[in-house]
């Protein structure tokens, strides 16, 4: 699992079946070893939001409800924003 940030919305008009109707978006991981993925957002992140995502596939094909898709990333928390000491 890692941080990223929404950064944008993905539409494909050709794409794996058990992508329809679901929600893609353009993550991009806090930490510089892995390049922007775009994941499933069974949660609707908005743009700019910092969330978790995970690079289990078992669990994206879970929220898919199809053990044939390809999906690998999806979001599994929108985390809450950081306090600084001046708030």
């Amino acid at each position: 699992m890692r941080t990223a940030i929404i950064h944008g919305h993905a539409t494909a008009t050709v794409k794996h079946p058990s992508f329809s109707g679901q929600r893609l978006a353009i993550a991009v991981p806090e930490s510089a070893d892995v390049p922007p993925q775009i994941v499933i957002d069974p949660l609707g992140a908005a743009l700019g939001q910092r969330v978790l995502i995970t690079s289990d596939g078992s669990d994206a094909r879970l929220l898919l409800h199809d053990p044939s898709s390809p999906a690998r990333w999806a979001v599994c928390a929108i985390l809450d924003p950081q306090k600084n000491e001046n708030n």
